[in-house]
């Protein structure tokens, strides 16, 4: 037994999981988001949730959406195989002697996506049960589409790799096979190899289902192996600067709706680029990453302090950089306005306003109405229509006659304009389809 948990400890997949936490821990930031999301506790006001468990697309909940997801996990997953095989190669040196090394290293690098697949499914099945109310054989063809997904990304990828690496092979069999040549090109400064310090592994995932014992490369110097994994590196981040490329000219193509991806997916590809940003950075500054973070916040603060970068919306039309010219908006301006002569100007505009108000109302004393509302999305504007619904009832359709003035801020207005849309007699004396369709969209 203590050889069988000795032998686990060392198996590379777990000593992979160990070196995870403790080297860049900032790629487990991506991770926490998407577990975190799935279950229902990142951005749950918002409900990220609903966009992972029952993708949108077209305008339907169907399997085509949960496929499309699907691929966008995948391109997530392989993000994060490549940025940390890139990362983490140098410490399991053995795998550049074996054949499709990468293919290898995601084998034994599929604790956390299993985990995470696991997870998910568990979710989207709580979910589509008890929030969107789908038949087993709904739930059945979601799960399918996103796994159709998932697998054609996989399939892809390995055979874009398949590819690359029996060309790596092509191009180093010559050398290999000439032992003067090797030893003129690998063996110049015969640099050996030293064991990492960070991990140590004695087994590892050949297959998913064979286990092989790590054989011993000390006696291939150090140029050699690195020339084999420079050339996979180099693969992998073609790999990742096609997929940014693709995300890009998507990026042209949104009027067209065809384009305009569920919003998981979108999400979840951005996730996969920042994990390959994020890695760029760690393997090229390593140890210097966290200063020239905190360097570049710093930076940024300064430039957003003296405006050269300016986030602040601006009007079509207008002169921003005449600053002498600006009028100054503080206090004094402001009172400056308030002169006697424009405050009885508003007062006699106010009155006629309220004396055409009462003629009218056909009464002494009418009923004034002052509607106001506060803001907020789609949940806001239907409780703003269903409460002017209730009280125009309880007034007799009087409710907009009574009315002097509204205040509103943010969304709420689509809810008053539907409702005065779907008044009797009001406007056209029928709901505007076209108009409604586009507020609620």
């Amino acid at each position: 037994m203590k050889k069988f948990f000795r032998g686990l400890y060392y198996s590379l997949p777990l000593q992979l999981m160990l070196l995870h936490l403790k080297k860049f821990q900032v790629l487990l930031i991506f991770w926490y988001i998407l577990f975190s999301t799935v279950n229902g506790h990142f951005m749950k006001s918002f409900g990220a949730d609903s966009l992972f468990l029952a993708p949108e697309y077209l305008g339907k909940v169907n399997a085509l959406a949960a496929g499309i997801v699907g691929i966008a996990v995948g391109i997530f997953f392989m993000s994060w195989n490549i940025t940390t095989f890139i990362l983490f190669s140098r410490h399991f040196r053995f795998l550049a002697t074996t054949t499709n090394p990468f293919l290898k290293y995601c084998i034994n690098n599929c604790i956390l996506p299993a985990i995470f697949l696991l997870f998910y499914f568990v979710n989207a099945i709580h979910f589509g049960r008890e929030k969107e109310l789908m038949t087993t054989a709904e739930l059945f063809l979601q799960i399918l589409g996103f796994l159709g997904g998932l697998i054609l990304l996989i399939t892809v990828s390995f055979v874009y790799f398949f590819r690359y690496d029996r060309s790596i092979i092509r191009q180093l069999k010559p050398v290999i096979n000439n032992p003067q040549l090797f030893k003129a090109q690998f063996k110049k400064g015969e640099t050996r190899l030293n064991d990492s310090r960070l991990i140590k592994v004695e087994w590892y995932l050949q297959k998913p289902h064979s286990l092989k014992k790590v054989r011993d490369v000390s006696h291939y110097s150090k140029e050699f192996i690195e020339t084999v994994f420079g050339r996979h590196h180099f693969a992998a981040v073609l790999s990742i600067f096609i997929a940014f490329a693709f995300l890009v000219a998507l990026g042209f193509m949104l009027d067209n709706p065809v384009f305009q991806l569920p919003a998981a997916a979108s999400i979840t590809v951005f996730f996969a680029i920042l994990i390959a940003v994020s890695g760029a950075f760690s393997y090229f500054l390593q140890t210097w990453s966290i200063p020239f973070l905190i360097l570049f916040i710093v930076v940024l603060n300064i430039l957003y302090r003296a405006n050269i970068i300016d986030p602040s919306n601006k009007a079509y039309g207008l002169n921003y950089q005449n600053k002498q010219d600006r009028p100054m908006y503080n206090r004094e301006t402001l009172m400056s306005l308030c002169n006697t002569d424009s405050v009885e100007k508003d007062k006699k505009n106010m009155i006629a306003i309220l004396e055409a108000w009462k003629k009218r109302q056909g009464e002494e004393k009418p009923l004034m109405i002052i509607i106001s509302t506060s803001g907020g999305g789609n949940r806001s504007a239907t409780f703003t229509m269903n409460v002017l619904q209730q009280l125009d009832s309880i007034t007799n359709h009087r409710l907009m006659k009574k009315n002097i003035s509204y205040y509103w801020c943010f969304r709420w207005n689509a809810g008053s304009y539907l409702f005065q849309e779907s008044r009797p007699g009001a406007f056209s004396g029928e709901i505007n389809r076209s108009s409604t369709e586009s507020i609620c969209k």
